[in-house]
């Protein structure tokens, strides 16, 4: 059964470990600047998440034998790779970018590896219908990390970590409803290493001598792709429907809205209470529609054990 205090010490550690090491290593290297506070902030995470999946004691196997397993290890640390040389200002964005687009476009084909979408012996899914959906999963990933990641350079603040946190938490219960409880609570220690990723790294932005409005650029792409892998294993692994993913996948898109003539140039707290407003709207409901499935599905089952 699931163990909600468990879910909760995951998080915790995840948290912990992030907002011990990314102060810490800021403030041992104070005006380093923009370079090592995204590599601090890469590493950070990492570090934090695996304290959280050491609590969950998830048991990951090598070779990764289903989605979890490849996405744990080996979609996180790629991303987290590629981030971390995306953040060396020698490195040229266009270069940045070609990495992190490849990347998008075989996660998909990474995560379904030796199933049965890609084994063309089911009739439901032929080869080329399973080249079509990773195609389409790999645009609209590529498209939500290109869009984020231009707002985080646009309008900076760590209400996009918050916005990206939540989704994913909605996602992980939404995996967990949908059958699929080891992917679920995956997001406990992703949301925990993230926020606390990002909370570290605002706090220190003096220390590091940039801007207040300074955003890691590995944050939002470290949150986007766990958000994706979350759903997209959920969806093909489990039982979420695909109406429900896409909009799990696409609520943080409603911070654009933020940037509006008529509001961006509010004040930062008030913009990010809207961001965090807008997005929490499609997820919530997604949850609650979630919720009245699964009660509907397990009452028949609780019907049975009181018999």
């Amino acid at each position: 059964m699931p163990d909600p205090l468990l879910y909760l010490k995951a998080m915790g550690a995840a948290g912990i470990v992030s907002m011990t090491f990314v102060p810490a290593m800021v403030r041992a290297r104070p005006r380093a600047g923009r370079t090592w506070l995204n590599s601090v902030c890469v590493i950070g995470f990492g570090l934090g998440l695996a304290a959280g999946c050491c609590v969950l004691s998830l048991r990951l196997r090598w070779p990764p034998a289903n989605g979890l397993d490849r996405l744990l290890m080996i979609v996180v640390p790629a991303v987290l790779g590629i981030e971390f040389i995306a953040g060396i200002q020698r490195v040229p964005q266009w270069a940045a970018w070609l990495l992190r687009l490849t990347l998008a476009a075989t996660i998909p084909a990474i995560l379904l590896h030796g199933s049965i979408y890609l084994s063309g012996h089911d009739d439901e899914w032929p080869l080329w219908r399973a080249g079509v959906v990773m195609a389409v999963c790999s645009a609209l990933l590529a498209g939500v990390w290109s869009l984020l990641a231009w707002l985080s350079r646009r309008s900076a603040g760590v209400s996009m970590s918050l916005t990206l946190c939540l989704a994913t938490q909605c996602a992980g219960l939404t995996v967990m409803m949908a059958g699929y409880i080891g992917g679920g609570t995956a997001a406990f220690p992703l949301v925990g290493a993230l926020i606390a990723t990002s909370i570290g790294a605002r706090l220190t932005l003096p220390f590091v001598g940039v801007p207040t409005s300074f955003v890691a650029p590995a944050i939002p792409g470290i949150g986007v792709v766990g958000l994706f892998g979350l759903i997209f294993i959920g969806c093909f692994f489990g039982r979420l429907p695909t109406g429900s993913a896409v909009v799990m996948l696409l609520a943080p898109l409603l911070c654009w809205i933020s940037e509006a003539p008529q509001l961006r140039h509010q004040k930062g707290w008030l913009i990010g209470m809207l961001r965090l407003v807008l997005v929490a709207i499609p997820l919530v409901a997604v949850v609650v529609v979630a919720k009245h499935d699964f009660d509907r599905g397990m009452a028949p089952l609780l019907e049975a054990e009181h018999e």
